[in-house]
């Protein structure tokens, strides 16, 4: 590593806000896709939990002699004439599709043997003896089987069931997180009051005495990460590098130069546009 001290001898010039800001870093081609996709990913189970009440679904129609049970993801037709009885199942064991209360879709497994499931949950309803058979719990379940038989234009629907918030609210938290960190772009600044330097990221804000703070120039680009964020133009937490771990606070992971600060114990990392200027203010104290 290249690390040169600061001349102790040096006069104290305060830092222009020019040579304090953080280092400007194009965002990568390749950031803007690789977010949105992120963040799709992270609303997924949101969208699971909100769109079939919006959507209202579970649903059965009945047009012209047969019934489409549809989902957010398939559509089961039954022909008029289907075999059908009402059954109670004691057992419903999910093979892949969704088991929520409101929303039991999918294939699953009962006393019955395999079924295709469009349900709110619930054990009694109707069983028709498709090629695969399919169990649906309409809210009223004679009126479906009237309408069906008869020929009649209508649609039904399971139960309404009272939603459980808490999944909600704790789907809810990974899309704010992910949002904040790659929708808007976290702030990094370098301010310099009285004789302190203020570093503030997104979730901290640490102070730099001058008298108290003993500061070096590297060349030595960030390695690898080993707690705490690595998006396009902002690095912060603990991060390794040739001498040692540092602490970042930075928009570049491989500046020209950076600023190296001694405080407290710990080794800081940081990218001003001018590091050697606020080195030297440092070299002051």
């Amino acid at each position: 590593m290249s690390k040169h001290r600061v001349s102790q001898g040096m006069t104290a010039k305060l830092p222009s806000p020019a040579a304090l800001a953080p280092v400007q870093v194009p965002t990568p081609k390749w950031w803007p896709p690789l977010a949105g996709s992120l963040v799709l990913l992270t609303c997924l189970p949101l969208a699971m939990d909100l769109g079939p009440p919006l959507l209202r679904l579970p649903r059965y129609e009945v047009s012209g002699g047969q019934i489409v049970a549809r989902s957010l993801a398939s559509s089961t037709f039954i022909p008029q004439g289907t075999p059908v009885e009402q059954v109670t199942l004691t057992r419903l064991s999910k093979q892949f599709g969704s088991a929520t209360p409101g929303y039991t879709v999918g294939r699953f497994r009962s006393e019955r043997g395999e079924l295709a499931v469009y349900s709110d949950g619930s054990r009694r309803g109707l069983l028709f003896g498709t090629r695969l058979p399919t169990f649906l719990t309409p809210s009223d379940p004679e009126a479906l089987l009237t309408a069906w038989r008869k020929g009649d234009t209508a649609t039904f629907r399971p139960a309404p069931v009272v939603p459980n918030v808490w999944p909600l609210l704790l789907a809810l938290l990974p899309v704010g997180i992910v949002g904040s960190l790659v929708l808007r772009k976290p702030r990094l600044t370098y301010t310099v009051t009285g004789d302190t330097l203020t570093v503030k990221t997104q979730a901290s804000t640490t102070t730099f005495p001058r008298q108290s703070t003993r500061a070096s120039l590297t060349t030595d680009p960030l390695g690898m990460r080993l707690f705490g964020s690595s998006l396009p133009s902002y690095h912060t937490g603990t991060f390794a590098t040739k001498s040692g771990n540092v602490q970042a606070a930075a928009t570049s992971a491989r500046p020209v130069q950076a600023l190296l600060l001694e405080h407290g114990g710990k080794r800081y990392y940081l990218t001003p546009s001018d590091p050697a200027a606020l080195a030297a203010w440092f070299g002051q104290g």
